[in-house]
């Protein structure tokens, strides 16, 4: 039928030009700025997308409280060198500039009242509504509840120990943490990344039965501490080998007990803005706040003012 009426498959022959596109000398010029400019609609559209507007948030409801009130209400430490010690620091100084970029009509002393508070009433006291924000160590993501900004402060996870056992293995150790505190995330993580993970097959949990972990398994020990004085005590006694402390509490308590840090460190931590989870708007205006400050170079200038340089300064 085919060849009767006068049709062919497959024999014919397409003459058309591939496009190529470049992106080299003047024949790539006008491709060249084709990406640029859809790059540059791109970032618009995720920007537009993923933070509102400065004026936008500034008229959200969490806003307008704080606003009528006209002060800005601060959780913040008082007893961290260099952070927030006695009224003076760098979380002193960052609370403040916050409150006046928050309230920039009101009067510099007034647009913030500080509220003193420790790691764990600083949760309450966000909880609870005392207070609209924590400018206190806190660790960023570490609880659910709260909303939290970018990081202005990354510190590390240090490893304590005493003279002599600087480079000492740690799965060697009998290692000690603070319950539900920055360095006992940090220390979790660690150990979870390290240690020998045995998994249990199908027929092993049919019969309710642990596989022994290889001879070569790495095992780490843990002890918990109420405090950091508790597990400092421990460790300068022989009763732990090694202690997880962030560097921002080593160094407040290195002077006090006969301790040194390990040659390794237990990782980084992040220290933000914390705010409630209901209000989210506060946390989304402290991160443009936090963006503007360290793009002015004023977060660094901050950071050297109080002598501090955070993980890998």
């Amino acid at each position: 039928m085919s060849r009767r009426l006068g049709i062919r498959f497959g024999g014919t022959k397409r003459n058309k030009r591939r496009m190529r596109i470049t992106f080299r000398g003047d024949a790539g010029k006008k491709a060249r700025i084709a990406v640029i400019i859809a790059a540059s609609v791109a970032l618009t559209v995720a920007a537009l997308v993923f933070f509102k507007p400065k004026t936008q948030l500034m008229n959200t409801a969490e806003m307008r409280k704080i606003a009528d009130r006209g002060v800005l209400i601060v959780g913040v430490r008082t007893d961290v060198p260099h952070f927030a010690d006695s009224g003076v620091g760098f979380e002193i100084e960052l609370a403040e500039r916050f409150a006046r970029y928050l309230l920039p009509d009101t009067g510099a002393e007034s647009a913030v009242k500080f509220v003193s508070v420790s790691a764990p009433t600083a949760s309450t006291k966000l909880s609870d509504g005392s207070i609209d924000a924590a400018v206190a160590l806190m660790q960023k993501g570490a609880n659910g509840k709260f909303a939290y900004s970018y990081p202005y402060y990354t510190d590390e996870c240090v490893a304590a120990v005493r003279h002599g056992d600087e480079r000492r293995p740690i799965e060697e150790m009998n290692i000690g943490y603070v319950q539900s505190t920055a360095g006992s995330n940090a220390l979790s993580r660690y150990i979870s990344s390290r240690e020998t993970k045995v998994e249990r097959t199908l027929l092993d949990k049919l019969l309710g039965r642990t596989p022994a972990a290889p001879e070569n398994a790495v095992v780490y020990k843990k002890t918990a501490f109420a405090s950091y004085p508790d597990m400092l005590r421990a460790l300068e006694t022989g009763g732990i080998d090694c202690a997880a402390i962030p560097r921002v509490y080593f160094e407040r308590y290195a002077k006090e007990y006969n301790i040194t840090a390990h040659t390794e460190k237990l990782g980084n931590i992040e220290y933000a803005i914390a705010v409630s989870a209901d209000e989210p708007a506060i946390a989304q205006l402290a991160d443009v706040f936090l963006y503007e400050l360290k793009q002015s170079g004023t977060l660094d200038e901050m950071l050297n003012k109080y002598g501090l340089k955070g993980a890998g300064g």
